[in-house]
Formats: structure tokens, C-alpha cells, sequence
């Protein structure tokens, strides 16, 4: 090994120590008290930079299930077929009474999720609207 190359390779270890010891004498902030009196102050967890998707469609169905998410799908499966690969679903009741159906996408783009939103809603007949949040943008369709 010729010397420069030595000495840039010990020059590089002296610098990762000093830093990795600059490192462990800061002291960290305090994290923020949450007050957890509330059950809709809760937070969930999710892995940094991952990009999550939640689209919920409003319906004029009383109750729904697994058979609502099958028609949705197959009107829209060739279409989105790689997108659905990824869904997480689930049902709940709305404010109004109706069936809320919900999908879940984890790493998948926001284009294709608000293009699948809109295909379902001018697709479905039991689709009344819905609500895409990608991020920190929250639309309705």
C-alpha cells in the first residue's frame, strides 16, 4: 500500500472514533410528554420513510365485508393488480351510519392510490366518496 493511502485510511479511523465519542457526550432532549387521557391522542409507530397510504370510501351499505372489498377488486384488479398485492383492509362504521371500507398501503406511490380511489368511486355503485391521506395531504374524491 503506498503511504498516502495509509494515511488517509488512519486519518478516517481517528475521525470515526472522535465522532462517535463527540456523539455519546451530548445530551439528549427530553421527549414530549404525551398525555394518553384520550384515546384519540394515540400515536402509532412506522418505519422511517416509509410512505403510507389510507383511502377510506363512504357507502350506502348498512354493513359490509369481505364480498364488498371482492367486487371492488374485481372491477378494478387488472388495473391495479400490484397495488392490491400490498392492501391491508378493513371495515368500520362511519359517522352517518353507513359502512366505511378502508385500505391500508404501505411504500406505493400516491399517484396510483389516488387513481385507484377514483376508478373505485366512478366504478362502484355503492361508492358514495371517499378520503385519500398520503403523508400530510389528506383529499377527497
Amino acid at each position: 500500500m503506498s503511504a498516502s493511502f495509509r494515511l488517509f485510511l488512519l486519518f478516517a479511523v481517528f475521525t470515526g472514533i472522535a465522532e462517535m465519542c463527540g456523539n455519546v457526550n451530548q445530551a439528549a432532549a427530553p421527549a414530549p410528554a404525551v398525555n394518553m387521557t384520550n384515546n384519540t391522542n394515540r400515536r402509532r409507530r412506522s418505519a422511517d420513510g416509509a410512505n403510507i397510504i389510507h383511502i377510506e370510501f363512504q357507502t350506502t351499505l348498512t354493513s359490509a365485508g369481505d364480498l364488498e372489498f371482492s367486487k371492488i377488486e374485481n372491477e378494478v384488479f387488472e388495473e391495479f393488480e400490484e397495488l392490491l398485492a400490498k392492501a391491508h383492509r378493513q371495515v368500520t362504521t362511519g359517522t352517518e351510519g353507513g359502512s366505511v371500507l378502508k385500505y391500508m398501503f404501505i411504500d406505493v406511490d400516491c399517484g396510483t392510490a389516488q387513481l385507484f380511489a377514483q376508478s373505485v368511486k366512478d366504478l362502484i355503485s355503492f361508492v358514495t366518496g371517499g378520503t385519500i391521506k398520503c403523508g400530510n395531504q389528506a383529499s377527497s374524491i
